[in-house]
């Protein structure tokens, strides 16, 4: 016959078990007592059994709880396991799907390298046949320039005409172009021949002036013209307001431009008609033609020149 244990009622064989295989209680029978147990013994011993039987309840409680706790644990350790797997795959798709883009954009951007290099070349080709074509163009225009200028009159609002001196020091024609300067200047102060005396010169007008000076400083590339005279004059210590300097400052502004060699003024014929000549050689207004600078004309040139803003 069957018994069951007093605290889980799990059953068991009596007498052939000494502890309950579940919840480990004391199944061993009570030792025969003569006259029967107490009954105060076994009023305690229900005691015990009850419990040991409310321990056991609850600890049965706990495990079901823990096992409701572990399965709840585990059903989200499923579902987490199943999400990971999930994005695994479509980590692994998308890694796939990356790989593909970016082959298909490698593919892409050489394409578009090899385009932009192509039209790179067409570009610049097209661009040196365009820079040839602007270099002629540029010549042509240049020689039309030139032309132009060369048929294009140089008058003044006096109507003086000089035409002909740009073109003699255009072409290097110094001595001829000092000669045709000094035509000019005259026919300028209304004289055919002789000098220009101080008040001549302080009556220039400073138009005609500056476009003599102009001429002999843009054909000679700065080395001649008045307002070269008037700078090296000032340089010498000498002042542009038509005053004799003295003879010291007047000497050495003649050797500095080679009006005088070796303590003696030279003639007008006498004059280094080159572009070697020393600077502010040339004109030589301020010369006579036989008797070596003329002091008064000189000074009068600078003082007009300071006047014109040369």
């Amino acid at each position: 016959m069957m018994a069951k244990c007093p605290v889980c009622e799990t059953e068991y064989t009596p007498n052939e078990v000494e502890t309950c295989s579940v919840c480990g209680y004391d199944l061993t029978p009570y030792p025969p007592v003569i006259g029967g147990i107490p009954s105060g013994f076994l009023e305690k011993e229900k005691k015990r059994i009850a419990a040991a039987k409310r321990v056991w309840q609850l600890s049965q409680s706990q495990v079901e709880s823990a096992q409701l706790m572990v399965s709840h644990l585990q059903s989200q350790l499923d579902e987490t396991t199943r999400k990971i797997d999930g994005f695994t795959t479509t980590q692994s798709r998308l890694e796939s799907q990356i790989e593909a883009i970016a082959s298909q954009l490698e593919s892409q951007r050489k394409a578009i390298a090899s385009q932009l290099e192509s039209q790179r070349k067409a570009i610049a080709s097209q661009l040196q046949s365009q820079s040839s074509q602007i270099e002629a163009i540029a010549s042509q225009l240049e020689s039309i320039t030139e032309a132009v200028a060369d048929i294009t009159p140089i008058v003044s609002s006096s109507g003086f005409d000089y035409t002909e001196l740009d073109r003699l020091l255009k072409s290097g024609e110094w001595k001829a172009a000092d000669q045709e300067t000094t035509k000019m200047m005259w026919r300028v102060a209304g004289k055919t021949r002789g000098y220009l005396y101080n008040d001549d010169i302080k009556n220039f007008p400073c138009e005609d002036l500056r476009i003599i000076d102009g001429l002999w400083v843009k054909h000679s590339n700065g080395r001649f013209g008045f307002s070269v005279q008037k700078q090296i004059y000032i340089n010498c210590g000498g002042l542009p307001d038509g005053s004799y300097p003295g003879d010291t400052i007047w000497e050495r502004y003649c050797g500095e431009v080679g009006w005088r060699v070796n303590g003696s003024y030279i003639s007008r014929s006498d004059c280094t008609f080159s572009a070697a000549a020393p600077l502010g050689h040339l004109p030589g207004m301020a010369m006579d033609e036989y008797w070596g600078v003329f002091l008064e004309s000189g000074v009068a040139l600078f003082c007009r020149a300071q006047t014109c803003k040369l």
